[in-house]
């Protein structure tokens, strides 16, 4: 295995811990809906978090340090996040 693929590798698996503790979090609050806020749906909770993600990695894609090097997929993938984000919730 060259040097290139397991850097490649190591930012993934750095990535992927990233959103499993994140996901963990998360679900940490859904439990919290049960007890200390009965009233709120974790189907709230999700999709406020949902539209949360995509105005942080839309900053995040929108970089100055990363646009000039973005390709075509992650312009691709920051539009549909935007488009989402900016969509009402009775388009969802």
């Amino acid at each position: 295995m060259s040097r290139s693929t397991e850097q490649f590798r190591a930012a993934e698996a750095a990535v992927q811990k990233t959103v499993r503790g994140f996901r963990r979090r998360l679900e940490n609050i859904f439990d919290e809906c049960a007890g200390e806020w009965p009233g709120v749906a974790p189907s709230y909770i999700l999709e406020v978090a949902l539209v949360e993600l995509c105005d942080e990695m839309i900053l995040l894609a929108d970089d100055p340090r990363l646009v000039e090097r973005a390709g075509p997929a992650t312009l691709k993938l920051s539009n549909a996040l935007a488009d989402f984000r900016d969509s009402g919730w009775f388009e969802r």
